[in-house]
């Protein structure tokens, strides 16, 4: 667990730590999932996104520990950026080795973010994950001049706190088992005869018991708190974040635009970024700062690429269960609307159903309160649509209030051959319909 590099960057503090080990995890409480599956695997620190069924781990060693407040996830921050399809990335590092990482949804892979030691190596990587998952897989090359924004300095962004290496926190170290039951016995005796002169000491009195919880308020504080964090988007709220990538200039001072990719706040609004690279050889920072629009934040990487941070309004109410359709409804109708637009897109992406998760309530003693038969039966599928980006606009109007949008892409492929669901401005965009039952 230990073959790690510490990636460093001229003038920033923060350090990307590759070759993480990832595992998955499953179930409710994934926060708590994660902490404990890097503390089985010895691991002294983990990284961990929020609401992710993946955890990486690592034992660093001593000399590098008083450097884990700057540590950051390589393969967190890149799977955030890459939320949509199979994506990999190809990495030359200063001292030749070369890092593969890989993420499918947005969730990294637990065979990738690795440190190889030749070409052939990562090459080998690479063919594993093609014959994996086939034409899925979309191969982005950090060397390339076509590789847009992706780039390791530019992987953190603005915002790393998400991908910062937490500690596993202290653990029992492994004892011999006779010592452990002598350790435990001695501990029993211990407390138990505290626990008597305490009894004694208060005559006998026993602590009152616990307030009892109510259950049905318990679960309808948990479902509120979950209806008011979901946000469904009205038919104009999805094309918004597409109108404001449709609108991205082209070109800026001489600078071309290659991708963009815009997240979901934790509010209404939404968090873009856009990457634009040299198109001509007088282009200059200078140029490109006179041309952009107002309000905009750069990152430059330095010489030949820049990243452009800007924030467009969003929208979205909360989630109403009355107005949500039935999965019968959503089979019949929303289906077959996707359907009939599947031919002008390259692909479309509808999950399973499966219940909304929510964190149960726990009683006066810690267990879990049972749902009330009156609580909705919420569902919800991941939904992704995918094509040339004058086609998204055409998204079913049935979506409309019945799905939450968390994220949209828009790549420039200059050169890519136009057909019905090709074009050079293929965009992408990705989130959560719900349905009641």
């Amino acid at each position: 667990m230990n073959d790690y590099v510490l990636l460093r960057f001229d003038g920033d503090e923060r350090v990307l730590v590759l070759g993480m080990r990832w595992h998955t995890i499953l179930g409710s409480r994934l926060d708590q999932r994660a902490r404990q599956k890097a503390r089985e695997a010895r691991a002294s620190h983990y990284a961990h996104a929020p609401g992710s069924e993946a955890v990486g781990v690592v034992r660093l060693s001593r000399a590098d520990r008083g450097l884990a407040a700057s540590l950051h996830s390589g393969a967190l921050a890149f799977a955030a950026d890459h939320r949509q399809g199979v994506v990999a990335l190809r990495a030359v590092l200063p001292d030749g080795r070369i890092w593969v990482v890989a993420s499918q949804g947005g969730k990294v892979l637990t065979h990738s973010d690795r440190v190889h030691d030749t070409a052939a190596d990562a090459q080998e990587a690479l063919d594993a994950l093609a014959a994996h998952h086939g034409d899925e897989l979309v191969v982005l090359d950090a060397d390339s001049e076509n590789s847009g924004d992706v780039s390791l300095p530019a992987l953190l962004g603005e915002s790393p706190d998400p991908y910062r290496l937490q500690p596993c926190g202290w653990s029992m170290p492994t004892l011999p088992r006779p010592l452990v039951v002598a350790t435990l016995g001695c501990a029993a005796a211990f407390l138990l005869r505290a626990g008597w002169d305490w009894y004694r000491h208060l005559g006998g009195t026993q602590a009152p018991a616990p307030a009892s919880i109510d259950p049905d308020a318990a679960w309808a504080r948990v479902f509120e708190t979950f209806r008011q964090r979901v946000r469904l988007h009205a038919q104009e709220d999805g094309l918004a974040v597409l109108d404001a990538l449709a609108e991205l200039p082209a070109e800026l001072g001489g600078w071309k635009l290659s991708s963009a990719q815009c997240t979901r706040d934790a509010g209404p609004g939404w968090t873009c970024r856009a990457g634009y690279g040299r198109g001509h050889r007088l282009a200059t920072n200078a140029s490109f700062l006179a041309a952009r629009p107002p309000g905009w934040k750069e990152t430059w990487q330095p010489m030949d690429a820049v990243v452009a941070h800007f924030s467009i309004a969003g929208g979205g109410q909360a989630l109403e269960p009355s107005r949500l359709r039935s999965q019968e409804e959503h089979d019949d109708q929303t289906v077959t609307a996707l359907q009939q637009v599947m031919p002008l897109l390259s692909g479309i992406t509808l999950g399973d159903a499966a219940p909304a998760r929510l964190e149960p309530p726990r009683d006066e003693y810690g267990a879990v309160i049972p749902a009330p038969p009156s609580m909705p039966a919420i569902f919800e599928r991941p939904l992704a649509l995918e094509g040339p980006l004058r086609s998204l606009f055409l998204m079913p109007e049935l979506l409309a209030g019945q799905v939450e949008w968390r994220s949209a892409s828009l790549t420039v492929a200059p050169d890519a051959e136009l057909s019905l669901n090709r074009s050079r401005l293929m965009a992408g965009i990705s989130g959560v319909l719900y349905a009641r039952d």
